[in-house]
């Protein structure tokens, strides 16, 4: 596959700096036909390339917005971190992941990684989207920029640590299967899409 290529226009940091937003113009990329959610394969190293997902996108201009966790160490996580305005990224191909909003009910679980992925269903959802779940944050900070960055999501973020999504969905009072089935009938005729991390 041809190899092609994008340019850096922005980058915004979440404080610390374990989360980065980049912004990509992609010339060579028609995004008029992205019904699902997308994957960027990008080349983050010699011979190694890193799949990341597309939070956002114009049609008109080409342009996307990549979130990618650094906080941890990877070729791609370092990559990102050395990224500057004005840099090109070169990527083989974008590919749909399939994964489509079925009606404006969502649900998400999940941890840093996956909220692209939660944005991309979201604009292809639509402004209207009712939004619930909950979502993993290592930093204490990180989960307070995600509640001002997205108001209006019922998603709680919690603290990523071993158990916080059984007790998250069995209840702060230690509850019981009754009180998971008691939830999930809330859920009813939504779209719940579950990504999972080493530390659930």
């Amino acid at each position: 596959m041809k190899k092609k290529m994008a340019t850096v226009l922005a980058i915004r940091t979440w404080e610390p700096g374990s989360i980065r937003e980049i912004d990509l113009h992609m010339p060579d990329c028609d995004m008029s036909g992205w019904t699902s959610a997308q994957h960027v394969k990008c080349k983050v190293g010699s011979l190694t390339y890193r799949d990341y997902t597309p939070l956002g996108w114009d049609v008109e201009t080409s342009t996307c917005t990549l979130l990618i966790h650094t906080g941890h160490e990877g070729v791609g996580s370092r990559w990102a971190r050395q990224l500057a305005v004005g840099d090109a990224v070169a990527y083989q191909g974008v590919r749909s992941s399939h994964h489509q909003p079925a009606g404006q009910s969502l649900v998400f679980l999940g941890d840093e990684t996956a909220i692209g992925h939660f944005l991309a269903l979201r604009q292809l959802a639509g402004s209207d989207a009712r939004i619930r779940g909950a979502v993993l944050l290592s930093e204490a900070h990180h989960r307070e920029e995600f509640q001002a960055y997205y108001p209006g999501w019922e998603l709680e973020t919690l603290r990523k640590a071993a158990g916080n999504y059984r007790s998250w969905i069995i209840g702060s009072s230690g509850g019981s299967r009754g009180s998971i089935r008691m939830r999930c009938s809330t859920w009813r005729g939504i779209y719940l899409r579950w990504y999972g991390c080493g530390s659930c």
